[in-house]
């Protein structure tokens, strides 16, 4: 008699309950959707739709002749962290040693690689609403309470800090921030994060800086948590993939105290031995190399973000006006939908993906995300059929 594949799944032993219980991400949902409808017009994904800058491929291409094949140390290569040393200075304002410096497999690799050195079974740690899905997978796996502190829409999505402040408990163990922010693209303000790095100093709580937008900057200007309150115990995180359009590369980066960082690199040595040594070539070049293309895509989205908004604005349906990052939040609740029901209509019955707010979390739910890593004219039409399709279900209801 044949086994059903059914039935040999039922026979294996049992699985990491959190892990296995715990959603997919929502983005993913959608995506992986769009992939079966032809001509989707596809505004979900956070992915930059810009190649690689050329002098950049053609550093990885030379390292690749040259035999840059081979192991490096964990944390990256030495010559790599020095010139991140200056990076972090310049940019960040944030004054780090290499030995601060760790490199892994995306910013997630590294963020990922902080939470299991930081966390214990048990530990709580609080996370913005609305805030990118993985945050919640890896406290799943890190056997962790995930608690949420407001960031409402009425604000312009900045973090309420007295929300924040009522959720430490004698458990909590770190706080994440995330500016510019996923998925609402706001910048937090240096008061709201001051606030937050005087607050994890003072009740000894290590703060997660996600600054992988930092440098997609569309108003205003970026502030460090690291630069703001240099004393705070704070890991930084920053990423090659959003700035240089380097996403399939799978290079981040981050800053924290010595001790972290050793720690942290043990870990590392567990998951991927080092990050991918031509990829590490690549990213010296983009470091060392012209900066032109960086400010061009960050003008691109910056054209992009006002046509989004103007159509969006238009019909009232525009959340806030995002300063960094390159996402826009619409809102649709006069549809009546809850916005995954309404991002699965939308991409079924429209051909038009959107990632739903709630992916993100409650202050998000009858939002959706709209990528601004697409082209002007998907951009245009995309959002157009976004918004006659609000007007239809609000109609219906009456």
């Amino acid at each position: 008699m044949t086994t059903s594949a059914h039935e040999g799944l039922q026979s294996l032993p049992p699985l990491a309950y959190e892990s296995a219980q715990t959603p997919h991400s929502g983005i993913r949902e959608i995506g992986n959707l769009a992939l079966t409808i032809p001509g989707a017009i596809r505004l979900e994904v956070g992915q930059p739709n810009f190649r690689t800058p050329q002098h950049v491929a053609a550093a990885a291409q030379q390292a690749i002749q040259e035999g840059w094949t081979f192991y490096t140390q964990t944390q990256g290569l030495r010559s790599l962290r020095e010139a991140l040393t200056e990076k972090l200075a310049r940019v960040n304002g944030i004054a780090a040693a290499p030995e601060r410096i760790t490199c892994g497999v995306g910013g997630v690799g590294v963020i990922a690689a902080a939470f299991a050195s930081v966390l214990e079974a048990g530990d709580e740690v609080l996370l913005p609403d609305p805030a990118w899905p993985n945050f919640r997978i890896m406290c799943a796996w890190a056997h962790v309470r995930a608690i949420s502190y407001r960031c409402p829409a009425q604000s312009g999505y900045q973090p309420d800090v007295e929300h924040l402040a009522s959720l430490i408990t004698s458990r909590t163990k770190l706080i994440v921030v995330n500016s510019p922010n996923n998925p609402t693209g706001a910048i937090w303000s240096r008061d709201a994060l001051t606030r937050i790095a005087e607050l994890a100093q003072r009740r000894n709580i290590w703060m997660l800086s996600d600054e992988c937008y930092d440098q997609i900057v569309l108003d205003g200007e970026v502030q460090s948590a690291a630069a703001l309150v240099p004393d705070a115990p704070i890991i930084s995180v920053f990423t090659f993939s959003k700035t240089y359009a380097m996403t399939g590369w799978r290079l981040g980066y981050g800053v924290a105290p010595e001790p972290l960082i050793d720690t942290m690199a043990k870990v590392l040595e567990s998951t991927c031995s080092c990050p991918p040594t031509i990829s590490q070539k690549a990213a010296e070049a983009a470091l060392a190399g012209p900066q032109a293309p960086v400010a061009e895509m960050v003008a691109a989205y910056r054209r992009r973000r006002d046509l989004v908004a103007d159509i969006l604005r238009a019909d009232g349906l525009l959340a806030a006006l995002p300063a960094g990052a390159f996402y826009v939040m619409a809102d649709v609740s006069p549809s009546g939908m809850e916005s995954r029901d309404f991002a699965l209509a939308l991409l079924r019955e429209r051909s038009v993906a959107v990632a739903p707010g709630s992916a993100f979390g409650n202050v998000a739910a009858g939002a959706v995300r709209i990528s601004l890593a697409s082209s002007e004219d998907d951009l245009r039409e995309g959002v157009a059929r976004l918004c006659a399709f609000v007007k239809e279900r609000a109609g219906a209801r009456g």
